[in-house]
Order: C-alpha cells, then structure tokens, then sequence
C-alpha cells in the first residue's frame, strides 16, 4: 500500500527532524535529500506512461515535514506560509478550476463497492456526482452544477476514458455552454501521436491548453513525442507527467516539449514549486498546479504555493474547492 510506503519514509527521517529548530527548516530538508537513496523498484522513469505504482516515487513523502515546519514557523512569527516562499505573498485569492470527471453507473459495482445513495439530496451536485455520465450532455450537466454550488467558469475534463473523438464533442459542448471559460482536457498520455495531432488542430481556438496529450511511443519518449506535438499543433502544452523533477525539466525545456509545467508542492516541495514558478516566468512559460482529490490541508498547501508564485496568473485544478481560494 502506497499509504504504508509513505508513513516509512517519514519515520525513517524522524532522527533528522526531532529536536532540530524549526526555523533551520532548510537545513532540515537538506539532511533528508543527502540521506536519502533510490528505492528499489524506481527506474527514475516517473509517470510518463502513468504507471500509477511508480506514483510513490514521484510524490516526496518529505514535502509533508516541510508543511509542518513552515506552518509552524508560520504561525511563531504571525505570517500566513505563502509570506516565507519565494517573494512573499504575490496575491489574496487563487483562481481554480473544477476538475470533470467521467463517471460510470454506481449499480455495476454494486456487490463489491458500496456507493453512498444520495438520488434523493436536496443538494444538486450530491444527487448527480454519483450518476453515470458517459456523455457530452451530462458532462455539461456536471459543469454547470459545479458552478452554481461552487462558482467554477473554468473547467478541465478528465480524458482519456472514451474515444478520443468522443471526449472532443464533451469540449466543444462545454465551450458552447461557458463560451468565456477555459476549457481543457487532460487524457494522460492516452493517445499516440497522430491521434493526439488529429484530435486536437481542429481545437485550436476552443481548447486553452492540452495537457499530456500523448505518450511514448516507437522508442522515442514522451518528451520527444509531445516535442513533435507541439512542431504540429498551435496549442499551449501542460504537463505533470513528463516534468517531475529538475532533471526531467531540463529535458523537456531542451526539446520545447511543455508550455506549463504542473509543478505541484507534492512533487517538488514547497520552495520547489515556487522556484519553478519563478523561473517559468523567467522565461516567458507558464506555471500550474494539478489535482489530485486533494482537500483540507493540502488543498491549504496548493493555495499558499500558488499564492507566493510570480504575478502571472496560475493554472490551478483544484476539485471543488470553489471559484477563489482565499489565502489567509
């Protein structure tokens, strides 16, 4: 269990930690990164071809201490977190978007998984959430219940479950609905490279980005394959896939493979998302934040991460959190 395999790296840091002062928090996270060795089973390949049992390698079980450390220091010194990153806080509210998900009839697993029976709230979005919507016409349905119960104007499908022609129709139905929205998609690497290419030119104009769009493929990795997307399509290109550490990233910059790299705090730690924020901006790209049914403290993190970024206006895709998280 990947919940097993983080609770045992964390108290195999507790020596580095216990006792130490909080505001050496740096240090700290230093003492952890030196001590710290590959785990058997990670080739460095990351997620590239979401290989969902190698995501325990991706996301640092450290960046949960560097939370704490920084919320306590934080609160010692009567500052919210996003004052001690980067610049200090860069803004008061962080634009999100809701997140649309695909969702299958609840009845098929019935006998195996016991699904809450909410058909008979009176809230909107709890009666729908747990209904099959396979269709463009229940996705709107879902986008247009989200942003009455929680204010969302900007939305990200989930792709990557239906034909990739199919999942198109769901985005140009929900950019006809919300016709000043963003609207994106994210299928995960699901389709080679000519589909990808195919799927999305005719979307040029309706799709605000793309976000890993195809795989590896033929030999060639992601990196390279999405570098070819981009020589062939005129959308911007967002990634959590093909970026997950700094070695990655010099490679994906070398081969102009991403516009928006996704850098979320539980990859690359606090400072480091905002040092990839910053320099992101640095270079004329953009910086983001994925999701990942995060809620409570660590939809808090993401909040403070992304209000310590650089004045540009960040990719947030967070579920449910509402239109504007306030930072506090």
């Amino acid at each position: 269990m990947e919940g097993d395999y983080t609770c045992e790296a964390l108290r195999s840091c507790t020596p580095l930690v216990v006792g130490q002062q909080i505001g050496k928090y740096r240090g700290i996270l230093n003492s952890i990164h030196r001590a710290g060795t590959r785990a058997e089973g990670d080739d460095g390949e990351g997620i590239q071809t979401l290989d969902i049992s190698k995501l325990k390698f991706v996301v640092k079980a450290e960046w949960a201490i560097e939370c704490a450390l920084l919320d306590l220091l934080g609160q010692h010194l009567g500052l919210p977190m996003c004052e001690l990153l980067g610049e200090g806080k860069q803004r008061n509210q962080v634009e999100t978007l809701g997140y649309l998900f695909y969702v299958s009839e609840k009845e098929k697993a019935r006998l195996k998984l016991g699904y809450l029976n909410e058909s008979c709230s009176e809230d909107s979005w709890f009666r729908l959430r747990r209904m099959e919507m396979l269709t463009p016409e229940r996705i709107v349905e879902q986008a247009e219940v989200l942003h009455e119960k929680y204010g969302f104007n900007n939305f990200k499908l989930k792709g990557g479950v239906l034909p990739g022609f199919k999942e198109m129709e769901a985005v140009r139905a929900l950019k006809k609905a919300f016709p000043n929205g963003r609207i994106n998609i994210d299928p995960n690497g699901a389709w080679s490279l000519k589909e990808a290419i195919d799927l999305c030119k005719p979307m040029e104009g309706i799709l605000s980005y793309i976000e890993d769009p195809c795989g590896p493929e033929s030999g060639f990795s992601s990196r390279e394959i999405m570098a070819e997307f981009k020589n062939a399509v005129n959308l911007p290109v967002a990634t959590n896939m093909i970026a997950t550490d700094w070695r990655q990233f010099y490679h994906s910059a070398a081969l102009k493979a991403v516009d928006i790299v996704l850098a979320d705090p539980h990859f690359w730690g606090f400072e480091g998302s905002v040092r990839m924020a910053q320099i992101l901006n640095d270079w004329g790209l953009t910086w983001g934040s994925h999701s990942n049914n995060h809620f409570d403290i660590t939809l808090t993190a993401f909040a403070h991460v992304a209000a310590a970024a650089p004045e540009i206006q960040p990719h947030l895709t967070l579920t449910g959190s509402g239109r504007m998280v306030r930072i506090c």
